[in-house]
């Protein structure tokens, strides 16, 4: 059985690394580029819960599952990119979200009246920059921490008895 659970591992591994590489280096930026601002934004609000969810969860799924030892260096990258996941899911969506709904207030209270949206929106713009720019700080950390594992990984496959 040691077969199975190393190809399971190697699934979920391949699952957890390439979902968070290509949705947020191929799918995401064609989706910015194609769909208009506010339907980018819809799409965003649906896709990310269960993303970060992902994000957070697989990691942890990868160490109960792993077909070796997990020495310091692999528990460390799983733990950093578990650790990541669950920021982003936590804290860094919840306070873009509610950046945005201010934003969306602001934007529908001042419709009328251009000066005053600028002046309400542009502290508002500058937080969502802020809390974005972390949540791919912390994004960009899953995805390095997954990929050292992934190294890790590949030099202690070779070793599961047949």
């Amino acid at each position: 059985m040691p077969i199975i659970k190393a190809a399971s591992h190697l699934l979920l591994y391949s699952f957890a690394f390439g979902g968070s590489a290509f949705y947020s280096y191929v799918a995401s930026p064609i989706a910015f580029k194609v769909l208009v601002r506010d339907q980018f934004s819809l799409l965003q609000n649906k896709v990310f819960p269960g993303f970060f969810a992902m994000q957070g969860f697989s990691p942890m799924l990868l160490a109960l599952t792993a077909p070796m030892p997990l020495t310091m260096a692999p528990a460390i990258a799983l733990s950093a990119a578990s650790v990541s996941g669950l920021i982003n899911l936590f804290w860094l969506l919840p306070w873009n979200r509610k950046v945005k709904e201010q934003r969306w207030a602001i934007a529908e209270q001042y419709k009328n009246d251009p000066a005053k949206l600028e002046q309400y929106d542009a502290p508002l713009r500058k937080e969502f920059g802020k809390s974005h720019g972390i949540s791919l700080l912390f994004n960009v950390s899953h995805v390095a921490s997954l990929l050292v594992y992934g190294v890790y990984l590949s030099k202690c496959l070779h070793f599961i008895p047949k």
